[in-house]
């Protein structure tokens, strides 16, 4: 009976072993997710349909089972940028959101650091879809490191249009949007543009 149980045992650890070790190799190779702290500004024309789908956007990037990112705690309230919202992307905007960023304490050792804009007019294109949201995404540079990522396009009447692939491209685009911004560096305080 103790030679049956045995050979039991070294069956099922035998075989274990393989996968057990499987698994752990898996876990020490799988690459860890980016931890981005990730502040929303709302402009005042932004519709609530609108913001509650970038939200939502930002909310699934950020899921703990398939997330492409991790949250962290931004340095600074929301409210730090109420005087850039009235501002439009594209105009003062810029200005107003960096000016802050590059001003903010924030130490060395932090999570990168990301405002996120939503905006209500996005950039007229000849393939467009009518009803897209406008977003900017802004790190602690005086310039962006990608300028087209940083100023895309969400489209969200993706969320009731079932099985279609603007679901996914605005997933996309808000995680390129993010990580661009979060691998701008800080180089010193942005400063009143001149003319």
């Amino acid at each position: 009976m103790r030679l049956v149980m045995l050979l039991f045992a070294l069956a099922v650890f035998g075989l274990a072993g393989p996968d057990l070790a499987r698994s752990q190799t898996e876990a020490e190779t799988t690459p860890t997710r980016p931890r981005i702290a990730v502040t929303v500004v709302t402009l005042d024309a932004v519709r609530q349909v609108q913001t509650r789908y970038g939200r939502a956007t930002l909310s699934l990037l950020g899921d703990p089972r398939w997330g492409r990112f991790d949250w962290a705690e931004p340095p600074f309230p929301p409210d730090t940028f109420a005087s850039c919202e009235d501002d439009r992307a594209g105009g003062l905007l810029d200005y107003c959101i960096r000016f802050y960023l590059t001003r903010a304490d924030i130490a060395d050792e932090a999570s990168p650091t990301v405002v996120v804009v939503f905006d209500d007019h996005a950039p007229e294109r000849p393939d467009g879809l009518g009803g897209e949201m406008r977003v900017t995404c802004y790190g602690r540079g005086v310039l962006p490191a990608d300028p087209v990522a940083q100023d895309t396009w969400l489209w969200p009447t993706a969320s009731r249009m079932h099985g279609t692939r603007h679901w996914d491209r605005d997933v996309d685009a808000l995680a390129r949007c993010i990580a661009a911004a979060a691998s701008e560096t800080w180089i010193g305080l942005r400063q009143p543009d001149v003319n």
